[in-house]
């Protein structure tokens, strides 16, 4: 009788006696409870800093989320701005859902975009080996995550710490002057951290073949907890996955991504034109984050806040997964009930696709999204109380006539945006990634002109 092979010996014996997880990050991530598969994608970088990196200048932000009794000392931790209540009944539940899982900064990565990832180096980590990492820090700042063994229970309310540390960097390149445009990215739905680094080279880069010299980016990339479970129940996963994660979206724009957005990147408008591209759900977190949130405060004391006037040049909300009666206050049944007022004065001017060959939005009957090409029809032959504007997007990425003063550019991308993308579902939904793509980014953020 021949011997069992050693890998199924091996086996049998985690079976019996549990074999723990000999991962690098093992201890910080079995504190943080973010130890499982779909968990580890969302921090991926902090194994492969430099083969899972941008390959131009910028910063890659890593949200999570965790219990909340293993990233705050308990409830008190979470500050909130009563004045959000008033923006639906849907940010009441969500905010009511913070008592069990909260998000909170986990990494802000910065990648300089030079040969072998030279300079590629964590700003904040909460990811280390006893004190040790894979990925080198920027700075002995001592509010970096990873200086700060067996602190996992302040996570939550360290993530101020991580984005004061990316504002004061931010702050010192844009005083440089080496850049043209300040873009921020968010992805969407199964979008794992890896996944949205491709997405946003890919981006990037085909804006770039486009524009050349005169688009020199400096990069804010968002990652985020997109995953429901798995892709075990397609065709019906889009139906059975939106809920939650409209949720998760949601909740990220209420909170983290609020602060990012509102208190990191809106002030350096003053400075350098500022456009956030955003896909999908992405551009549902982002929405919420820049017109209703953020609903957290670093200080109870911390005054009402109040959207001011517009630090965010351009939204650019690709296949955008949200209502856009979002804007009007309707009392809607379902997922929709979230008021942004004023039609997000933070905002100078939105601008959103919808393409025929869009299949992502079938399922979703209960929800009339903006990247929904037939609720796109109906929204731009009715009458609105702001100007909004409509146009057709060609093959090659060019965009026909529209008011470029208009608070709203409705696009028809149908003819852009149709092919399936590898590894994607919904067809022509996650078609955003070839030059012709870049093209119509590259007028939309030049202000209409090529």
């Amino acid at each position: 009788m021949k011997p069992w092979p050693q890998t199924i010996i091996i086996g049998l014996s985690c079976l019996a006696t549990g074999c723990s997880n000999s991962s690098f990050y093992a201890d910080a991530e079995r504190a943080l409870d973010t130890d499982g598969y779909y968990h580890v994608l969302d921090h991926i970088s902090a194994y492969y800093p430099s083969g899972i990196a941008l390959n131009f200048p910028g910063y890659v932000i890593a949200f999570e989320e965790s219990p909340i009794h293993l990233v705050t000392g308990g409830p008190r931790d979470l500050r909130l701005n009563e004045a959000a209540y008033t923006s639906g009944y849907t940010v009441d539940r969500l905010l009511n859902a913070l008592q069990f899982d909260v998000q909170y900064v986990s990494q802000v990565m910065r990648y300089e975009g030079r040969p072998y990832g030279d300079g590629n180096c964590s700003l904040y980590s909460l990811y280390y080996n006893h004190g040790a990492a894979v990925v080198t820090p920027c700075t002995d700042d001592p509010r970096n995550g990873a200086a700060r063994a067996n602190e996992f229970a302040s996570a939550f309310l360290r993530s101020w710490d991580a984005l004061d540390i990316l504002q004061e960097r931010l702050a010192e390149d844009i005083v440089a002057d080496e850049y043209t445009h300040l873009v921020v990215g968010v992805m969407g739905l199964d979008t794992a951290q890896e996944e949205a680094i491709r997405n946003y080279k890919s981006i990037v880069s085909s804006i770039r073949k486009n524009a050349g010299e005169d688009f020199r980016p400096l990069f804010v990339g968002v990652t985020w907890p997109s995953f429901y479970a798995n892709r075990w129940f397609d065709p019906l996963w889009e139906a059975l996955a939106y809920p939650p994660i409209a949720d998760r979206a949601d909740t990220l724009g209420l909170t983290w991504l609020g602060i990012l957005l509102n208190d990191v990147i809106a002030p350096l408008g003053e400075h350098i034109d500022v456009t956030v591209i955003a896909h999908s759900f992405g551009a549902r977190a982002a929405t919420v984050a820049l017109c209703v949130g953020p609903v957290i405060a670093r200080d109870p004391d911390d005054p009402v806040r109040r959207h001011g006037e517009a630090g965010i040049d351009n939204f650019i909300g690709l296949a955008a997964a949200f209502s856009v009666e979002r804007f009007g206050r309707l009392d809607n049944p379902f997922y929709e009930d979230i008021y942004y007022r004023d039609y997000c004065p933070q905002i100078k001017q939105f601008m959103f696709t919808a393409s025929s060959n869009d299949r992502a939005f079938l399922p979703v009957f209960w929800s009339e999204s903006v990247g929904d090409h037939e609720f796109m029809l109906k929204f731009c032959a009715q009458q609105r109380p702001i100007r909004v504007s409509c146009t057709l997007a060609t093959a090659k990425g060019e965009i026909g006539d529209f008011d470029a003063a208009a608070k709203i550019i409705y696009i028809d991308t149908s003819e852009l945006m149709k092919y399936t993308m590898p590894g994607t579902e919904g067809k022509g939904h996650s078609d955003i990634y070839r030059p012709e793509a870049g093209r119509l980014l590259w007028t939309l953020i030049n202000g209409g002109s090529f």
